[in-house]
């Protein structure tokens, strides 16, 4: 009689847990955008420090016959939800002497600034930058006069988390 309870019982759980895995597989598990923004690290104030591992992007390398071939670099850049603002430091960079304007789309920070200056043999119109706050993909893009848009640099970052010295 215990063995056969004991089976019951295991059976039971096999199902229950059968059953578990089948909704949580069928069902809708992506949160919604206003959950997502809140249970990213700050939320959507203050001011987010992150740290960068940036290289530049092959195939904006090749659009703009860039030759130099660059080493990938550790950077430093800041989205400020209070001034509605970002940057980041590079030699191709929205610097933080003249920050861009910030826009939320979703998960992605969209930090972008018009420009007007001649690299690379053509006019550059504007330039962006995008962080995803849930992959920490980094990717710049540049405007160009003829209407293209050039990826140009991309990579990952991450939250700088300050110890308390």
């Amino acid at each position: 009689m215990l063995k056969n309870t004991s089976i019951g019982i295991a059976i039971g759980l096999l199902l229950m847990g059968g059953v578990w895995g089948l909704v949580h597989v069928m069902g809708d598990s992506a949160p919604s955008p206003e959950l997502e923004a809140a249970s990213m690290p700050g939320g959507n104030k203050g001011v987010i420090d992150l740290i960068c591992e940036l290289e530049l992007d092959l195939d904006g390398q090749l659009a703009l016959a860039i030759k130099e071939n660059e080493p990938s670099r550790i950077t430093m850049a800041q989205i400020d939800f209070e001034k509605n603002s970002g940057w980041y430091q590079g030699k191709i960079a929205i610097s933080e002497s003249r920050a861009g304007t910030l826009s939320l789309v979703g998960t992605r920070l969209k930090v972008n600034r018009p420009a007007m200056f001649q690299r690379f043999g053509v006019m550059i119109t504007g330039e962006e930058f995008v962080v995803d706050r849930k992959t920490g993909s980094f990717v710049q893009s540049l405007s160009l006069q003829d209407g293209r848009t050039v990826k140009l640099i991309k990579g990952t970052c991450a939250k700088v988390i300050k110890p308390p010295f």
